[in-house]
């Protein structure tokens, strides 16, 4: 029934009663107009309220009619502006707490100056998401790579350790990275239940931004153990003891071999050896009677060499996996990034996996 509501007579003072038939019609629209109104049937508009309290609405007076279009605000939330939506809120959060802009909306986050430094960690596959810092804030990103897993044949000699994986890290200003980043975590070199070689750790990333390399798994013939991974290759190339890149190779001319700094020598078996790594990784030990002289090295960056039958002991690291001992018992490595044992029984130890924190430094 449109509105507003007519009634076509006029009345002037009654004295005599007025017949029904003349009021009926006109005074039931005037009844059924406002019934409508109360049962919703009929609107009205251009309606000026002063004072009292409407009550009974069926929803929440949306924004475009200057209401909030939410039924409900919670204590001390902060009112943000939606456009004609729903209004949105932001909650006070921890204690000391600040509103901070992060260029596109509002949120209660500790305070950037001497604030908290967020640090997310993983030691499984994710995502990385940006904190709401400021873009100048510094980011330390630290990865590890996986372990290899040791070797394992039932003849003692044979089965050798892994290396441990690699370390790298890297600063970045919070304006280089994405608003969310992939954070691969290198498995560990899976373990071997047959007379067979180790297997390499994998590699560990965060997005294009970082990897550091897995290390090499331990032999299966005695030839040798692990190399470390490097700051710029996994270990195990050209040969399973060589240690990740950068290796520093050097020819001794007394013995006729090509050694690698942080490696026994991978020639002909000769007696002389280098010194511990600092980048890349360390060699793995040499595995037989004759070579016995040729231990595990250790690194600072890059990951442990793995140990043989007859130098069982496992090169360490400082910041990498260390490598897995040789010997008959596979002792899987720890996580992240540790070398897993030879064995001549059972399975060999399987490599740890690696990690990945990132640490953001409020600006």
């Amino acid at each position: 029934m449109p509105l507003p509501i007519s009634v076509t007579y006029t009345f002037a003072t009654a004295t005599s009663a007025i017949p029904l038939s003349q009021l009926d019609a006109n005074f039931t629209t005037v009844v059924n107009g406002v019934n409508g109104i109360g049962n919703g049937t009929n609107s009205l508009s251009n309606v000026s309220i002063t004072g009292g309290t409407i009550t009974g609405l069926a929803s929440a007076i949306p924004v475009a009619s200057g209401g909030t279009g939410s039924a409900n605000l919670t204590l001390n939330n902060v009112i943000l502006g939606n456009n004609t939506n729903a209004v949105q809120v932001v909650a006070p959060g921890t204690t000391g707490n600040v509103l901070t802009s992060n260029g596109t909306t509002w949120l209660s986050q500790a305070a950037g100056s001497g604030g908290t430094a967020n640090v997310q960690t993983f030691t499984s596959s994710g995502t990385w998401t940006k904190p709401a810092y400021s873009a100048s804030s510094r980011v330390l990103i630290q990865c590890w790579g996986g372990g290899g897993s040791g070797g394992r044949h039932t003849t003692l000699a044979f089965s050798t350790g892994a290396g441990g994986g690699g370390y790298n890290e890297r600063w970045v200003t919070l304006s280089q990275l994405g608003a969310t980043e992939t954070a691969t975590v290198g498995a560990g070199g899976a373990s071997v239940s047959t007379n067979s070689a180790g297997n390499v750790g994998g590699n560990t990333s965060l997005g294009s931004l970082i990897t550091a390399y897995g290390g090499a798994g331990g032999s299966a013939d005695g030839s040798s153990a692990g190399g470390g991974g490097g700051q710029l290759s996994a270990g195990g190339s050209p040969t399973r003891a060589h240690p990740g890149r950068p290796y520093i190779a050097t020819d001794d001319l007394s013995t006729g071999n090509i050694m690698f700094q942080g490696a026994g020598s991978v020639g002909n078996g000769g007696t002389t050896s280098q010194n511990s790594a600092y980048f890349h990784g360390g060699g793995g030990a040499y595995g037989t009677s004759t070579n016995a002289s040729f231990v595990a090295f250790s690194s600072v960056w890059g990951g442990g060499g793995g140990g043989s039958y007859y130098n069982p002991t496992a090169g360490t690291s400082s910041f990498a996996g260390n490598g897995g001992a040789g010997g008959t018992t596979g002792s899987a490595g720890t996580q992240p990034a540790g070398g897993g044992g030879g064995a001549t029984s059972g399975s060999s130890g399987a490599g740890g996996a690696g990690q990945i924190i990132v640490t953001v430094f409020p600006a």
